[in-house]
């Protein structure tokens, strides 16, 4: 089983990628708990949990929709290599400063900001590249493989946060994840496309591109429902990542400092056990199947993540939690890449990843707001309860959506 998954690291491109993109990911849980836990020092404050968490990822609204049609129509690769180099600026920038006791609140808000604007270029701009690395058979391994190295790096990433925050302070955790956004940009140097999609037609206004790239997501028999049910379970089933130190200390009762990195570990041991699940799978049928398993699978454990206020409880629930949510995603994300038109990859996946981003972040904005009246586990099970509703919808539909599937991917394998 475990060679079938990892037959993506047969292709030399893809392992430097993966190797330097793991340095990377581990260097974005520094950086995404650092920025919370700092968030938290400052103020205390749910509602500002989510303010910063939405400034983060708030960008991506806008800019991930025309990165995605950027790179349908340019050198993926090119433009990979200049985000990761303004990753590393702003990250390097924030830790001089946070480390001569130059940052407050305010000023942690313009770099989440600048942050958030380099992350929503770079989410579609990764997305779409995977598959010109490796052969369309080895695409679910490949994104398995990513998945599994990536929340490696999640695993292992906060487990040195904590040591470092207490030694060091919040600065030193900035200048980790600056330092490993320098490798991954230097390593791109070393990287070549070895199967190109067809590039969009050039001479057209970029507003067409995109609204060409929104109609096709829109109308396409599979994508739209897999859209849907994303929409909501990106805005109220995974918020909670966002808001984890106020919930550590006012649920679970356990240090922020302390807590989260732990509860994040968890998720990444989750996130791995959930690739090595769905990463094996190649029929689109099988896939889609596994896909509801795991989306109900969501909702039960999310229902109890936040129910308890018994922290190694909650522990135990987030692996499970994890394992669902990471499952949905790989599922989903492996059925949209294999049905979709080469030249509109950019910007679909643009739209996918621009909901996993900025999805949990405006949820958060919403949930830390209302944590003030009702406290986190209120919102977040109402939440539960509305996208309960909507993964029924489409799990009604399921026989459509796998007929659908099998179809587009026989019309994109042979175009």
């Amino acid at each position: 089983m475990t060679e079938s998954i990892f037959r993506a690291l047969r292709h030399k491109d893809f392992v430097i990628v993966e190797g330097a993109g793991w340095l990377a990911g581990a260097g974005v849980w520094f950086y995404r708990i650092g920025l919370a836990v700092f968030a938290w020092e400052l103020t205390k404050s749910g509602f500002w949990l989510g303010i910063i968490a939405v400034a983060e990822a708030g960008p991506g609204l806008f800019i991930s929709p025309i990165a995605g049609a950027l790179a349908d129509r340019h050198d993926r690769l090119v433009m990979a290599r200049f985000v990761q180099a303004f990753m590393m600026l702003v990250t390097g920038v924030l830790a001089v400063m946070t480390l001569f006791g130059l940052v407050n609140i305010w000023v942690l808000l313009l770099f989440a900001v600048l942050h958030g604007l380099c992350a929503g270029f770079w989410t579609p701009v990764r997305m779409s590249l995977a598959p010109n690395l490796v052969p369309k058979a080895d695409l679910s391994a490949a994104i398995a493989t990513h998945s599994i190295l990536f929340n490696l790096g999640r695993t292992l990433g906060p487990a040195l946060v904590a040591p470092i925050l207490a030694i060091w302070g919040v600065g030193a955790v900035f200048a980790v994840s600056a330092v490993a956004n320098l490798i991954f940009s230097v390593a791109l140097f070393w990287v070549k496309i070895v199967n190109p999609d067809r590039k969009a037609e050039k001479g057209r206004s970029m507003r067409s591109h995109l609204v060409e790239g929104l109609r096709y997501a829109t109308r396409h028999p599979v994508i739209k429902y897999l859209f849907l049910n994303m929409i909501f379970a990106s805005l109220l089933l995974r918020a909670y990542m966002e808001l984890l130190p106020g919930m550590s200390e006012t649920i679970f009762g356990h240090d922020p400092q302390e807590g989260v990195p732990i509860l994040v570990s968890a998720a990444g041991v989750g996130a791995i056990v959930a690739s090595l699940l769905v990463g094996n799978l190649r029929q689109i049928h099988t896939i889609l199947n596994t896909y509801f398993v795991f989306v109900f699978g969501t909702l039960i454990s999310l229902t109890l993540f936040v129910s308890t206020s018994n922290f190694w409880f909650a522990v135990i629930c987030m692996i499970f939690l994890s394992i669902s949510q990471v499952g949905v995603n790989i599922a989903g994300q492996v059925t949209v890449q294999s049905t979709i038109r080469g030249d509109l990859r950019g910007r679909v996946m643009s739209l996918w990843g621009l909901l996993n981003r900025s999805g949990p972040a405006l949820g958060a904005l919403l949930i830390g707001a209302l944590s003030g009246l009702w406290g986190f586990s209120g919102p977040i099970l109402a939440g539960v309860g509305v996208s309960s509703l909507v993964a029924l919808f489409v799990f009604f539909r399921r026989e459509e959506i796998k007929s659908a599937a099998i179809e587009e991917e026989e019309i994109v394998s042979q175009g």
